[in-house]
């Protein structure tokens, strides 16, 4: 006598398989419900770099807080513009 398995492992195995798929379908539609994702495609560009600082901008800005001198605020812009020293 050969060995068969019982019909009811088959309507086990149907009944498991369409419960697979509906909780698929669940969790499609409650992801789309969701609203759209926070993250964009394709990514944004990263932010521009501040222009940086030029030598003439730092000597400003430390003559303006007073860490430098008018005399010294004066030559340093005038090595920097290329002047050479005014002495």
């Amino acid at each position: 006598m050969m060995f068969e398995p019982p019909v009811h492992f088959f309507w086990l195995f149907w009944i498991g398989a369409a419960f697979l798929v509906v909780i698929a379908i669940l969790v499609a539609f409650f992801r789309g419900m969701s609203g759209p994702s926070t993250q964009t495609f394709p990514p944004s560009p990263p932010a521009p770099n501040p222009p940086s600082e030029t030598p003439l901008d730092i000597l400003a800005r430390r003559f303006a807080k007073g860490e430098i001198t008018a005399e010294e605020y004066q030559k340093g812009r005038d090595l920097l513009s290329g002047g050479g020293p005014s002495s």
